[in-house]
């Protein structure tokens, strides 16, 4: 009797064994939101006494990290996938020369449109034009931002403190 069990046993830890590994190699399991800045970091060998400011929703999370004198920075971007699928996905980060003066915009189709800097412009509003009308949002213009918008954006024109239009110089 206990050798007739031995073969089965087998059979079910094969069979456990082989669903985790499709499940593993079919990468529907992201990061987890509470695990994004620790997978950033990581990812990107960002140190840990860097200033992060990071603008988060359910398609899209966009992260930038400073060090104390805005010499040094990185940002990551993760994307939600659709379907069966959990947690966010790295898509892209790095470090941008110009980010340090302008406005970095970024489009992801579908999920939004991601807006990043170190704001040496010193920007202190965002106005956008979408479906619902005019939207101001205020920024502090002594401190570097990430802003997620919605895709539905018509216009996108961003203030510095003097009332100057500033404008991004990279749109991917």
């Amino acid at each position: 009797m206990k050798t007739e069990k031995i073969p089965m046993l087998a059979g079910i830890v094969l069979i456990i064994l082989l669903a985790f590994l499709i499940v593993w190699k079919a990468d529907i399991f992201g990061v987890s939101g509470s695990r994004l800045e620790q997978d950033a970091r990581e990812r990107q060998n960002v140190n840990y006494d860097w200033e992060q400011v990071q603008s988060i929703n359910d398609d899209v999370c966009a992260m930038l990290f400073y060090d104390e004198d805005r010499k040094e920075y990185a940002y990551s971007i993760y994307l939600s996938r659709e379907g069966l699928s959990y947690g966010y996905f790295y898509a892209e980060g790095g470090a941008d020369s110009q980010m340090t003066e302008k406005v970095k915009g970024i489009v992801f189709e579908e999920k939004g449109i991601v807006l990043l800097s170190l704001n040496g412009d010193e920007i202190c509003k965002v106005v956008i034009d979408n479906q619902n009308g005019k939207e101001t949002i205020l920024v502090d213009p002594q401190k570097p931002f990430a802003m997620i918008l919605p895709v539905t954006c018509h216009e996108i024109v961003m203030y510095d403190e003097q009332d100057n239009v500033v404008t991004m110089y990279d749109t991917e």
